[in-house]
Order: C-alpha cells, then sequence, then structure tokens
C-alpha cells in the first residue's frame, strides 16, 4: 500500500508539472505571436513613413524633437520581447517534451498492471498535447521588403492555429468549412479521447461500447492529420518571394498527439478488444 501511494504521489506530481508547462507553452507562444503582430505593426509602411517624417523632423530640430529615438528604442524593446517570449515557449515546449517522456517511460517499465497504467498515461499524454495542439500557434507568415526611403518594411503578418481559424473561418462566413475543421481537429479527437478513458474504465458494459466507437472513429484517424495538412498548405501557398513562414510550438505537439492517439486506438482493441469476444 505505501509503494502504490508513492506511485501515485509521483505520477500527479507529474501530470501537474506537465499541465504547468503545457499552460506556459501556449501563453509564452501567443505572447510571442501577439507582441510580433505589434512590431508588425510598427514596422507597417504608413508607421514606417511616420517614421521617416519624424526622423526629418528630428535631424532639422537638431535632436530638439526626440520622437524618432523615443520610437526606435520601443522598437528595440518590442523586437527583443518578441525574441525572449519565443525563445522562452521553445523551451517550456522542448521541457514538456522531456516531462511527458518520463511520465510514459515511468509507465512502461512498472510491474503492476503495466498495460492498464500505459494505456491510462497515454491517454493523458494524449490529452495535453491536443489542447496545446489546437492552442497554441501552428503557422506564421511574415511578407516584408525593403522600401526605398522607409527601410524595412512589414507588409502582412498572420499566425495561425486550429482555434483562431476556426473562429475566423466562422467570422467570415466560411461556415461549412469551419465545421469540417473544428469535427476532425476538435470534435472527433477529443471524442476519441473521452471513449479512450471510458474503455479503461473498470465497467464492463461501458467499455464493450466505448471500444466499438474508438474502433469507428480510429478509421478517421488521420482525417485530422489531413485537414492540418491542408491548412498549413493553404496558408504556405500564399508566401511569395519577399514571405518568409515558421511553424509554431503547436504543429509539433498536435502531430505527437496524432502519432500517440494511433498507437493509443491500437494498445486499447489489443488490450480488451479480445476480452471482451470471449
Amino acid at each position: 500500500m505505501p509503494k502504490r501511494f508513492v506511485l501515485t504521489a509521483s505520477a500527479a506530481a507529474f501530470y501537474a508539472a506537465v499541465i504547468w508547462l503545457a499552460a506556459l507553452v501556449v501563453v509564452f507562444s501567443q505572447d510571442a505571436s501577439r507582441s510580433y503582430a505589434l512590431m508588425a505593426q510598427a514596422l507597417s509602411p504608413e508607421e514606417q513613413t511616420n517614421a521617416a517624417i519624424e526622423e526629418a523632423l528630428e535631424t532639422l530640430s537638431l535632436g530638439a524633437y526626440e520622437g524618432a529615438s523615443e520610437r526606435r528604442a520601443r522598437l528595440v524593446a518590442l523586437n527583443e520581447r518578441v525574441f525572449d517570449q519565443w525563445q522562452m515557449a521553445s523551451a517550456l515546449g522542448g521541457l514538456t517534451g522531456l516531462v511527458l517522456l518520463a511520465i510514459g517511460a515511468l509507465a512502461a517499465i512498472g510491474q503492476h498492471d503495466r498495460a492498464n497504467r500505459l494505456n491510462r498515461t497515454l491517454l493523458w499524454l494524449c490529452l495535453i498535447c491536443l489542447v496545446i495542439g489546437v492552442s497554441a500557434p501552428m503557422l506564421s507568415i511574415v511578407a516584408q521588403r525593403e522600401v526605398p526611403l522607409l527601410g524595412h518594411v512589414i507588409l502582412r503578418y498572420e499566425s495561425k492555429g486550429i482555434l483562431t481559424t476556426v473562429v475566423s473561418l466562422y467570422a467570415h462566413g466560411h461556415l461549412i468549412i469551419a465545421g469540417a475543421l473544428a469535427l476532425f481537429s476538435l470534435v472527433l479527437p477529443s471524442a476519441k479521447l473521452a471513449l479512450g478513458f471510458l474503455a479503461v474504465s473498470r465497467f464492463a458494459r461501458p467499455r464493450r461500447a466505448a471500444l466499438m466507437a474508438v474502433h469507428l472513429i480510429g478509421r478517421w484517424s488521420m482525417t485530422d492529420v489531413f485537414v492540418v495538412a491542408i491548412l498549413l498548405a493553404v496558408l504556405a501557398g500564399q508566401a511569395g518571394d519577399s514571405t518568409d513562414a515558421w511553424l509554431g510550438h503547436g504543429l509539433w505537439f498536435f502531430a505527437v498527439y496524432a502519432i500517440l492517439s494511433t498507437w493509443l486506438g491500437r494498445r486499447l482493441n489489443a488490450t480488451y478488444g479480445s476480452s471482451n469476444h470471449r
């Protein structure tokens, strides 16, 4: 009994740590995107035109007017904030991955009820990865160029994740596309995890029904990945010669969720499926 209590307390500590880290990954990723949006606004053609005027005024006033210097200082501080937030999100994402790996390893090497423990652990890991995957940005795109007299100008900046894309599509009236993306990337994965938790319960009757539903949803297991791939292709397809794009933290965690959930579905059928057909 004491040993089992220690294992339970250790697992609770690990889960609390990884949930806290996951929340920080989402927060810092979204903060970095918002800060970069502010920097993009500060480097827009309109703002750079105002900056050129302020530079001229500062030069003509022999430094009595300091608006241009203050603008440059704000821009430097904003650039440093974006870099720090992105680096923090990346570091926390890596640390979250290590903690998830440690939790999975501890569940896999346990001697007591190993199969059930690993299945329950995979369910929690899938849930955490899914939450980060749909909440954090997946892809960021910035269109920029050098303009004579204005210098470096950002023409457009977008940072997209699954949740923000669904909300944006719905707000612009694309109800069918928004519904399809929400169904295959939010509703079905959440339903699969909920049924998975029911399948590892101790009640035989709901377990049989849950396993049948998980098997049915498993036929659509790659649809969420396909939909996200289309989303990324559409966004990246908007890139031009003066456009840069980079992947966000949400994509990596959603990919890990897709892999773990596929493995989980096979484990649930292998662990409980045969016993239900006896």
